[in-house]
């Protein structure tokens, strides 16, 4: 039962003295149990946290910041976190921020001053090699530079632009006088010169602009178009750009470990103070608050008691005793312990929704189910040991992807049970006997049976969703409710009496059976108003009370027809799987394709090699294609057919407090 419900969890509440609130913060950081909430719940217009935090905090942020930008600079690799909270780590944020700056103040501008040296180098090396070639262009166009400078009345413009666009500067400057002179063409485009009287240079100037020309700055002497004094300037700016990044290594090499190491100050600093903005403060005293796993509380009590030399009082409190939650407005945070082989699918879970503290963890529900339509809709032996095998190959060699590995392997191994009851390996028949059906022989039956499938996965999701809504203190929903125990029990009415129609008579359930489930949703209607009385008596009621705003003869028929869209619901629900026999039967029919392709190859004379790699491409390409389309499809069942029935979400993860990674990054979050 301990994979169907979240972790026991108790509300930890610790009082400490002010100058033992930071060693109280990196003993709870040490441990990484307590997920802490903000003791206000936000709900106090000012802020509540010990006096200074909050600038403290913000101001270690900033240095993080710093740091990172002084490490990025350096292109600096960061290291892996090391994820525990240093013993020896200070009380005073302050004088430890002040202790950072003075360390890493200097080396701060002695990179900056760095990186500022070779981005001017950069920059003037950059402008050189334009003007080196656009000296070499304005040479061969033989522009005599010491002829032009005296030029009083006249404006002239030098750019290089695209042959046409001196069309659309001349179309620009007419009908004033102007003279658009070509000097040197290359790479598809000009170097020109373009002249007008003195009055219009502004004219010029935007006739240039409208004509997306490059304007290039006349030398003031041909001493600027010298390309030895050119070729030495450029020498001077790779040499100075190569002695900026030498110094920047050298920085890197002499203070690289000084950096990380105060980068690891500073971010569990800032860390311990953004836990910190969680606290309220109360006169000389300093309340922490938060959920603990319960079976580790006494272990934090005792951490706490220890860092702060027995000032500390600490309260545990079980959830359900805690105020809010009986209400429904608490947020208790969810941890789930399951197996390993169930690991991949509460990720899946998780997709769609964190449950709530109250709700059933359905998980294990999701697995079976997932993997048995997966089979359903996927059996073969031949794909399903490849599958297998892709995810042994993750489990064993690619750590990182450990859960897509089980994931794999799991599938494969569900693929390969069905593959052998379909009688598959590989699409051929024949080679192993069939020990159920074939799905294209025998689809009718199996969609019957997938129709049944549904009918069965339907029901557990009413059963969790009356577990569910019992356990929320919603008594009238479980009992009487379109998704209740009355909803549940018209659902297999009804899909009795329909199924008695295609069912063979030696098979159906007894008219008696029938008449007993009436029954049961007749009297549970008559007594369902006195027995929520009775049990609500014993039971805390965490659903909101029922307002009625409309006569009772209203209200009923609005139930009415609620339930009866609900019933409804759920047949087009179960309908919906029938989906699992048409792409198990698309499944086989592709294998028959992929076989006459190959009789037909075969016939033409490519012989057997050619054949047998026609083979494999074609499972290879059912497995990637396909298998991805299955794995969609029980996803869309899961979400929309299953979980529609009972999942409410809403839960918040267990996010304890821990050095990496960060807890939240906003106070209220």
């Amino acid at each position: 039962m301990s994979m169907l419900r979240p972790v026991p969890m108790v509300h930890f509440r610790a009082q400490v003295p002010n100058r033992d609130a930071a060693v109280a913060t990196r003993a709870i950081a040490s441990e990484g149990l307590l997920h802490l909430v903000d003791i206000a719940h936000g709900r106090t217009p000012y802020d509540a946290s010990p006096p200074g935090v909050q600038e403290l905090y913000a101001s270690f942020r900033d240095l993080v910041k710093r740091i990172r930008g002084t490490a990025e600079r350096l292109e600096m690799m960061r290291r892996e976190p090391a994820g525990v909270v240093q013993a020896n780590g200070v009380s005073d944020f302050a004088a430890e921020r002040d202790r950072i700056l003075l360390l890493f103040e200097p080396l701060e501008k002695r990179v900056a001053d760095l990186v500022k040296q070779a981005a001017d180098a950069r920059d003037r090396l950059l402008m050189l090699r334009d003007s080196l070639a656009q000296s070499e262009r304005l040479r061969r166009a033989g522009l005599a530079i010491d002829r032009i400078a005296p030029l009083r009345f006249v404006a002239l413009r030098l750019g290089v632009a695209r042959p046409e666009a001196l069309d659309s500067i001349a179309a620009v400057l007419a009908p004033a006088s102007h003279c658009i002179i070509p000097l040197d063409e290359s790479a598809g485009d000009v170097l020109f010169a373009a002249l007008a009287p003195v009055h219009a240079r502004a004219r010029l100037d935007e006739a240039m602009r409208l004509a997306v020309a490059q304007p290039i700055a006349l030398p003031k002497s041909p001493a600027e178009l010298d390309p030895q004094q050119l070729t030495a300037a450029l020498r001077d700016a790779e040499q100075a750009l190569a002695s900026a990044q030498t110094a920047m290594e050298e920085e890197r090499t002499k203070n690289g470990a000084l950096l990380d190491g105060l980068m690891e100050r500073a971010e569990t600093a800032m860390l311990l103070l953004q836990a910190q903005t969680f606290f309220a403060a109360s006169g000389r005293f300093v309340v922490i608050s938060g959920w603990v796993p319960k079976e580790s509380a006494d272990r934090l009590r005792d951490r706490v008691r220890l860092a702060t030399k027995g000032h500390a009082i600490v309260e545990i409190e079980a959830a359900e005793n805690v105020r809010g939650y009986a209400e429904g407005t608490l947020r208790v945070p969810i941890l789930h312990h399951n197996p390993l082989l169930l690991r991949p699918f509460q990720k899946l879970v998780a997709i769609y929704g964190t449950p709530s503290y109250s709700e059933v963890e359905p998980t294990a529900f999701f697995a079976v189910s997932f993997l048995a339509m997966f089979g359903l809709m996927f059996g073969d032996v031949g794909h399903g040991a490849v599958l297998f095998s892709a995810g042994w190959f993750l489990y064993r060699y690619v750590p990182r992807f450990l859960d897509y590995g089980i994931l794999l392997m799991e599938a494969g191994t569900a693929s390969a049970v069905f593959g052998v009851l379909y009688g598959s390996v590989f699409g051929m028949r024949h080679l192993i006997p069939t020990l159920w059906l074939e799905p294209i022989d025998d689809l009718p039956k199996f969609m019957m049976i997938a129709a049944g499938f549904g009918a069965v996965v339907v029901t557990v999701g009413l059963v969790l969703n009356i577990l569910n809504t019992w356990r929320m203190g919603d008594l009238k929903a479980a009992l009487i409710g379109p998704k209740g125990i009355t909803g549940a029990l018209l659902y297999w009415i009804v899909l009795v009496l329909v199924a008695r129609a295609f069912v063979p008579a030696t098979v159906r359930i007894p008219n008696a059976i029938v008449i007993a489930l009436a029954a049961a949703v007749v009297l549970l209607l008559a007594i369902a108003r006195p027995l929520v009385r009775i049990l609500e008596k014993h039971a805390p009621r965490r659903a909101r009370p029922e307002v009625r705003t409309a006569p009772w003869f209203l209200h009923a028929l609005e139930s009415s027809v609620e339930l009866v869209d609900t019933l409804f619901s759920f047949f087009a629900n179960t309908i919906s799987f029938v989906r699992i026999a048409a792409f198990a039967a698309v499944h086989a029919a592709v294998f028959l394709a992929i076989f006459a392709l190959v009789d037909t190859v075969a016939r033409f004379g490519a012989g057997d090699v050619v054949a047998v790699l026609l083979h494999i491409a074609g499972n290879a390409l059912i497995i990637l294609l396909e298998g991805l389309i299955v794995s969609v499809q029980v996803l869309r069942l899961e979400y929309y057919e299953f979980f529609g029935k009972f999942f409410r979400s809403g839960g918040e993860p267990y996010a304890p407090l821990t050095l990496h990674p960060p807890i939240r990054s906003e106070r209220h979050a």
